[in-house]
């Protein structure tokens, strides 16, 4: 799909989706800056006539903000339903809120404004995830079907269960209908060399915050550079060479940020970073920026943990901020996902799964060469002694993201909640905004979900297409994490594990969630979203 084709088709899903949050009278806020933000901004002058513009409200609800630049007298009509006639002081009354449910319909409304004298600017907030309504509310039976879906493959053997502990998120057009966790977060404990089972093992739940592995490329870093661009701090034809001055004399620096973002890039696939690295986090950069291309640039798709590493310095050196500070304050705080973080808190332990005993596999994988031939050159420092022998709770199981960058990485480390992933996933389902905020420009996200190259594959998202031809994005994560949402239907899944505390399996391989992923679609497509479908028609 081109970048023109997947506009038309974001046009015509963000019209139908955009919605906001109603509250059932006026209510005072502090004053804000005077650029609001929203799905719909508009300003008036004394002397501007009429304003009009458009919005969409699927489920009849809609937070209209109003703010006085100036003593203010105007009348703001919905659908021709005045809604607001009055005098407002910037000095006096500040911001309002204004919600009359009565003049709204469910789609496309109109608002118009009037001034009579004053400066005043309205807008309309984007979307927010609600709790289902007694009208959508799934039924027993159907809460009932989603456990069960998962119920098959949760257990404690590692030879014969994918995971301990799971928690699932489903959500569709703005109304959660099922967050839930099912089996345990931690069981068992690795110290002094000996594995003791838990006397209370910790059940997963809806808050149980996660090691998210690769998902970490979708929702940091992605969504920083999708920001930046946004703000037209970098493009998605800029350089290597250009942004990051260490690069600019090497055989990466014609290498574009589009091209990082799609996995063609021509870089190596996995490199153990950590054995190279000296001292400090910027010494593994300086290894990257040493280490060969092992393809042509745009040659392939070659999917790559070290170009979303080299995507997360990008945002560092553009910001002059460390990755983990600037999503906090630009992405994470302003969207309201509190339970999202690189390194979290000693504060959070009990509510966090636990992943692996130590690091067996990638030690395995350097041990074995395999995936990937372990290069040497440049040489490496040959004197890493520090892996882990414990059970992994708020550590990043990714020993790049750990041992090589201290637990900040473009490619894995960040740590969240189905709730949290959700605002995330709305957000784009949005066109690029949640509740006040703007993360991107519709434009932007557009763009991102475009799939220049390969057609399973967006810029940082994974781009699925069912033999009906729904077309969904997400990632998964190494941990057995996966985040989905079809814009189509405005449908969102996300499924949260931790498979690898059950310990690696005698086949020195990880199991596979995708059978617990494709039952819990199977489930949600057949009992909850065709009956919808049907009831609708």
């Amino acid at each position: 799909m081109n970048v023109n084709n997947t506009k038309l088709v974001m046009m015509k899903w963000v019209r139908n989706v955009v919605q906001a949050t109603a509250l059932s009278t006026f209510a005072m806020l502090p004053a804000f800056a005077d650029d609001m933000q929203g799905q719909l901004v508009l300003r008036a002058e004394s002397d501007s006539g009429e304003v009009t513009g458009h919005f969409n409200v699927p489920q009849k609800r809609v937070t209209l903000r109003i703010k006085p630049l100036a003593k203010s007298e105007a009348r703001i009509a919905i659908n021709d339903e005045v809604v607001f006639d009055g005098t407002l002081d910037p000095d006096g009354n500040g911001q309002l809120i204004l919600t009359d449910k009565s003049a709204v319909k469910e789609g496309d409304n109109a608002l118009e404004m009037s001034l009579q004298k004053g400066s005043l600017v309205v807008s309309v907030d984007y979307p927010t995830l609600q709790p289902a309504s007694q009208e959508h509310r799934l039924s027993t039976a159907q809460m009932g079907l989603i456990r069960h879906a998962l119920q098959p493959y949760i257990g404690t053997d590692p030879n014969t269960s994918l995971f301990p502990g799971a928690a699932v998120l489903v959500a569709q057009k703005g109304e959660i209908l099922f967050a839930e966790g099912q089996g345990m977060q931690q069981y068992k404990l690795l110290g002094d060399k000996s594995m003791k089972v838990l006397a209370s093992p910790l059940k997963t739940d809806a808050d149980t915050v996660f090691d998210l592995a690769s998902v970490t490329k979708v929702v940091s870093t992605t969504a920083a550079i999708m920001h930046l661009v946004s703000e037209r701090k970098i493009s998605l034809q800029s350089t290597l060479g250009e942004l990051i001055p260490t690069m600019a004399d090497t055989d990466k620096a014609s290498i574009t940020v589009q091209q990082l973002l799609t996995h063609r890039a021509g870089l190596w696939q996995w490199q153990p970073t950590w054995l190279h690295k000296k001292h400090s986090r910027e010494s593994v950069f300086a290894y990257l920026a040493a280490l060969p291309r092992r393809y042509d640039i745009g040659e392939k798709r070659a999917y790559s943990d070290i170009g979303f590493m080299l995507l997360g310095q990008i945002v560092e050196q553009v910001t002059g901020v460390k990755q983990d500070e600037y999503v906090k304050r630009a992405i994470f705080a302003p969207l309201g996902m509190d339970g999202t973080t690189y390194k979290p808190p000693v504060s959070w332990r009990d509510r966090i799964a636990a992943t692996s005993h130590g690091n067996p596999y990638e030690q395995g994988m350097v041990a074995n060469a395999e995936p990937y031939p372990i290069l040497s050159d440049p040489p490496m420092t040959d004197t890493f002694i520090g892996y882990r022998n414990y059970t992994l709770v708020g550590e990043a199981n990714d020993g790049n993201a750990w041992y090589g960058l201290e637990g900040v990485a473009g490619h894995a480390g960040l740590f969240s909640t189905v709730r949290d992933l959700a605002i995330y996933c709305q957000t784009l389902l949005n066109g690029g905004g949640y509740g006040q905020y703007q993360l991107a420009s519709f434009e932007t996200v557009a763009d991102f979900l475009s799939t220049p190259y390969d057609t399973n594959q967006g810029l940082g998202f994974w781009r699925y297409e069912d033999g009906e031809g729904r077309v969904a994005y997400g990632h998964p994560g190494f941990t057995g994490t996966q985040i989905w949402f079809r814009p189509e239907d405005e449908l969102i899944v996300i499924m949260l594990t931790n498979r690898q505390h059950n310990g690696l399996p005698s086949s020195g391989t990880y199991p596979s969630v995708k059978p617990a992923w494709n039952a819990l679609l199977q489930t949600i497509e057949q009992h909850i979203i065709a009956p919808r479908v049907t009831h609708n028609q």
